[in-house]
């Protein structure tokens, strides 16, 4: 009996000098990857492969609409760029960030110590490939992803006819093959006019355009692009696209920008791709 108070003396003893730590939820939600997005693309990703590991998005549209994101804090609104202030807060272990667009404060962040992805998404590739880096990163399968853009893998390899993408009219531009639209052209076995065509634009993979130069190559195919909040009766009343149209016996159809211009989620890949293999 003195053995068995002694003992239970003994294991109380040890039991105050050294506290067995227990692991409250908090702990174990911030021993977890912290990702801030500052593209809607790598958001949507990130979300659908790990949404607790989401912390911080760009307050796009596309996000704005769906419950997966109401929890998430906003880092950037409109133009403005990201709040620097903001996405230190969150205390990130990566920010993802479109190269080219998100370069200034991408490389602000890497001068603190945080890691950084600078993605360039040109192609149904590159996308694979982004998946699979924040899969990796995340320890998650990502072949399940591939099912949301199930749309473009359809291929033919029927010749579907010359096509060009206005994706603004004032200036008149259209996708090289230097671009995503122009690369979902190709994949769909369209002959894009616009596709040798040397970029001399600030916008990087679109080229001027004249409407003579397209009244000449005639193209069968017109893709005219909607850009968020526009009305599309007056998209088509717009004058140099009427000067085009008036000379051209072709067909004239409308893209939402998400998905074509800018690959904007998986969702919208997936349904301009949809589009596209139908046409």
């Amino acid at each position: 009996m003195f053995s068995l108070i002694r003992l239970v003396f003994l294991i109380a003893t040890i039991s105050i000098l050294f506290p067995i730590k227990t692991i409250a939820k908090e702990d174990i939600k911030e021993n977890n990857k912290r990702i801030v997005s500052l593209n809607s693309l790598g958001a949507d990703i990130v979300s659908k492969l790990d949404n607790d590991s989401l912390v911080g998005i760009p307050g796009s549209s596309l996000l704005k609409k769906d419950d997966r994101f109401s929890d998430k804090v906003i880092v950037s609104e409109g133009r403005m760029p990201p709040s620097l202030e903001k996405i230190i807060k969150l205390k990130p272990s990566l920010v993802i960030g479109s190269e080219g667009f998100h370069d200034k404060i991408l490389d602000k962040l890497v001068d603190l110590n945080i890691e950084t992805l600078k993605t360039n998404t040109k192609s149904i590739n590159q996308l694979e490939i982004l998946i699979k880096d924040l899969a990796n990163y995340l320890n998650k399968n990502p072949s399940s992803l591939n099912k949301n853009i199930k749309s473009c893998y359809f291929k033919t390899a029927n010749y579907r006819g010359s096509a060009v993408i206005l994706a603004s009219t004032k200036p008149l531009l259209s996708p090289n093959s230097n671009s995503w639209a122009g690369k979902l052209l190709d994949r769909f076995n369209f002959v894009n006019i616009s596709k040798d065509l040397e970029s001399k634009t600030e916008f990087k993979g679109y080229v001027n355009l004249s409407p003579e130069i397209i009244l000449k190559k005639k193209p069968s195919k017109i893709i005219v692009i909607e850009f968020p909040g526009m009305n599309q009766n007056s998209l088509l009343e717009d004058p140099t696209l009427n000067k085009i149209l008036a000379s051209n016996e072709n067909e004239i159809l409308t893209f939402n920008y998400y998905g074509l211009i800018n690959p904007g989620s998986l969702k919208t890949i997936n349904s301009a791709c949809k589009k596209l293999s139908n046409i």
